[in-house]
């Protein structure tokens, strides 16, 4: 038979199907009487009621998020990807596909064990092994074909049901309402009996292949938990009424027992686990089908092709082999409980993409199927509770898992063609946090080196961004623009008039050097924000920018320099300390030297003064260089007058106690002048001096030149404290 191509499918057959014929499996013909045996008629009704909760409140929010964005192949994957973003989506997507290929081989072991108990004899792998490829022939014929199978399937689920109701029981038991759990706890029960109500997945599965998906998942999906919830109470009841509790514990084939027609019973345990095990060899090669197209797996490109007529045929191959070796050699007792944790975890994350979506209110979320906000919340905190419930070993192991996977992936740097929230939730995040940032007294407790660099010629700065990089890192900020003048006839009326100038390519050429300097600080995680702007006079441009930045969330409170041995540029320099040392921030001036650099980042000289305005920036900024740079940190001041010494010796340690200063960092007391010390001092790869508006540009050249290394200068805004 041919497969009449994708989008094929409606809502019954390819939702409803194959949803209600994995929810309706052996754990109802094997299980829910010894449920209703140890839990009564009131607590397995309470059990139902606790497992279904898991699956209502996730039908619901895949149902929403179903009717709000355009759904391809992949079911649960795709949803996730596509909401939480493919890092996340392919982190719950490889264990999602795991669990529905090793689920598969679960089902048709399942099978086998009832086939054998009608025919002991057989060879148990070759009756499993048979059995897959009947389903896979049947699979690879035509979906459809498969689809169609289903039917069959369910209409002898159906009959085995009614044999069921019309049983043997006499209903002279008396209905226990709540059991003893004498031999089994609650909770145990509840695990035991969980696994029955998962499955909606297998619907979502085919979403590739529906005609309208938007409007199947959700009608398909609810109506098939519906109509099973509806099936396991009246099981329940049933059970209880027709059964005593001893007899209800002791055997797990009482549901063929008591019915009427045993052997519909027995055709029904086989149908469903065929029918579970149809579902999966369906739905899993769909979920490795769109891995392969977004090329989160390994040989995607083989995975992500479809055959003449539509079919995943490598996927299903794959699959299928994936299966086959299961059958053979793998223990699935115990690896089942991690696959459900897998189905839990793809669970949690649907309700978790649709209560962040939904909580963080973003325009482009407006499903036509609409839910409270508290659906999808109790829904990602029952499936975590569930999870631990279950089994905690297990459920920390799985989520062990999907965090390596999603590490992983975010390493590979995917680039998708669709959006997610991810940027949404954070930015929102982020606006929480600033708004109450913003409404708390500031101290200088919280203080780190936010920094605002001017930058005057990108290309000039390249070898100073490591410097940048460790006065900032690893919790500070980096602000860093360039202002590029503006040409007298270049006015905004000639920009409109001839489109694109030479001054706009002036201003794009900056821009784009701009990203690669910060381009290796992003890398390593500092928060950076590059800006380039076009202005007639440089020094308004500059103050311009740095008052927006001032009245900005998380302000800067350091403005970076630089100075060189060129007098003619120490006017301009002076003004731009006059500008924020009005806004009141504090300022750093580096001369780099142009021979010696930094040397080998090894040695750095703390200059200070007793009762000096500077201190406290001047140690903050020492002791990060110190921290990034593994330097030697000495500490260096000038006595003109032996009887200070005591004095400075004194104010030192102070110092060194309040600011927690490392014991390794050497005192060194130098007599005589200002510029004898500083020729008589020991050499180091930077040294850093402390300055005033009233010190003039020139003090600090004569320094420089006494000195012959890099300088840096610091300024404090009165807002550091190295004590805190």
């Amino acid at each position: 038979m041919k497969n009449n191509g994708p989008n094929q499918f409606g809502t019954f057959e390819g939702v409803f199907t194959p949803t209600i014929l994995t929810i309706i499996g052996v754990i109802m013909y094997l299980r829910l009487g010894w449920v209703v045996g140890n839990a009564g008629l009131g607590g397995a009704i309470l059990i139902i009621l606790l497992a279904k909760l898991v699956t209502i409140t996730t039908a619901l929010a895949l149902s929403s998020m179903a009717t709000n964005i355009k759904i391809g192949a992949g079911g649960a994957y795709a949803l996730v990807s596509r909401s939480l973003g493919v890092e996340v989506g392919s982190a719950i997507g490889i264990p999602l596909y795991l669990s529905q290929a090793l689920g598969a081989a679960m089902y048709i072991t399942g099978f086998t064990e009832c086939w054998l108990s009608i025919f002991p004899t057989h060879n148990s792998q070759i009756i499993s092994s048979l059995a897959l490829l009947g389903l896979l022939t049947i699979t690879i014929i035509s979906t459809k074909a498969a689809m169609k199978a289903q039917y069959f399937i369910m209409g002898i689920i159906v009959i085995s049901l009614v044999s069921f109701f019309l049983g043997k029981g006499d209903g002279k038991h008396e209905i226990v309402m709540w059991g003893s759990f004498e031999q089994v706890p609650f909770w145990d029960v509840f695990a035991i009996f969980f696994p029955a109500v998962t499955g909606i997945t297998a619907g979502a599965a085919m979403s590739g292949d529906l005609k309208d998906p938007q409007r199947s998942l959700p009608i398909g999906i609810l109506s098939a938990v519906a109509t099973s919830l509806l099936i396991y109470l009246a099981a329940a009841f049933w059970f209880d009424y027709t059964s005593s509790s001893d007899l209800l514990i002791n055997n797990f084939t009482l549901m063929a027992d008591v019915s009427r027609w045993k052997i519909l019973v027995i055709a029904g345990i086989i149908g469903a686990t065929l029918s579970s095990a149809l579902g999966s060899i369906i739905g899993g090669p769909r979920t490795l089908l769109a891995l392969g197209q977004d090329k989160v797996i390994p040989f995607s490109k083989y995975f992500a092709k479809l055959s003449k007529n539509g079919e995943p045929q490598i996927a299903l191959i794959f699959t299928s082999i994936v299966i086959e070796v299961n059958i053979l050699y793998g223990d699935l007792n115990s690896i089942a409980p991690l696959l459900t944790m897998f189905t839990l975890l793809t669970y949690l994350a649907l309700n978790l993409a649709v209560f962040i979506e939904k909580a963080i209110g973003i325009p482009s979320f407006r499903p036509t199927f609409k839910i409270p906000l508290f659906i999808p919340l109790i829904g990602a905190i029952w499936c975590l509770a569930v999870m631990f419930l279950i089994n905690a070993t297990f459920a920390a192991t799985a989520i062990f898992c999907i965090l390596v996977i999603y590490t992983v992936q975010v390493k590979r740097e995917l680039d998708t063609p669709w959006g997610d929230v991810g940027s949404a939730l954070f930015c929102t995040i982020a606006e929480w946090a600033a708004k109450t940032s913003a409404q708390m007294p500031q101290h200088a407790k919280s203080w780190k080196p936010n920094l605002i660099v001017p930058v005057e010629n990108p290309k000039e700065w390249f070898h100073l961004m490591n410097f940048v990089r460790d006065i900032v890192f690893p919790s500070g900020t980096l602000r860093i623009f360039s202002v590029i003048p503006r040409a007298k006839d270049e006015s905004l009326f000639r920009r409109k008039l001839y489109g694109k100038s030479h001054e706009k390519n002036k201003l794009e050429q900056a821009d784009q050097q701009l990203k690669e300097l910060v381009s290796p600080l992003k890398k390593e995680g500092i928060f950076t924000v590059e800006i380039t702007v076009d202005s007639d006079k440089v020094l308004e441009g500059i103050n311009i920018i740095s008052q927006v930045l001032k009245g900005a969330f998380f302000p800067p409170n350091l403005v970076f320099l630089t100075m060189s041995g060129d007098i003619a540029k120490d006017k301009g320099l002076g003004e731009i300390i006059s500008i924020y040392t009005y806004q009141q921030m504090g300022i750093l001036i580096l001369y780099p030297h142009p021979k010696a650099g930094f040397g080998k980042n090894e040695t750095i000289n703390v200059w200070y003064r007793v009762g000096s305005q500077n201190l406290d920036l001047l140690i903050l900024i020492a002791l990060q260089l110190f921290k990034n740079w593994h330097a030697d940190l000495r500490l260096i001041t000038v006595i003109e007058r032996n009887e200070k010494k005591d004095e400075a010796i004194k104010f030192l340690d102070g110092i060194i106690h309040s600011a927690r200063i490392p014991a390794s960092a050497e005192k060194v007391f130098l007599s005589g002048t200002y510029q004898s010390a500083l020729k008589a001092a020991p050499l180091a790869d930077l040294n850093i001096f402390g300055f005033s508006p009233e010190s003039s540009i020139k003090m600090m050249h004569s320094t420089i030149e006494l000195v012959e290394f890099s300088c840096l200068f610091v300024m404090e805004s009165g807002y550091e404290s190295f004590e805190n």
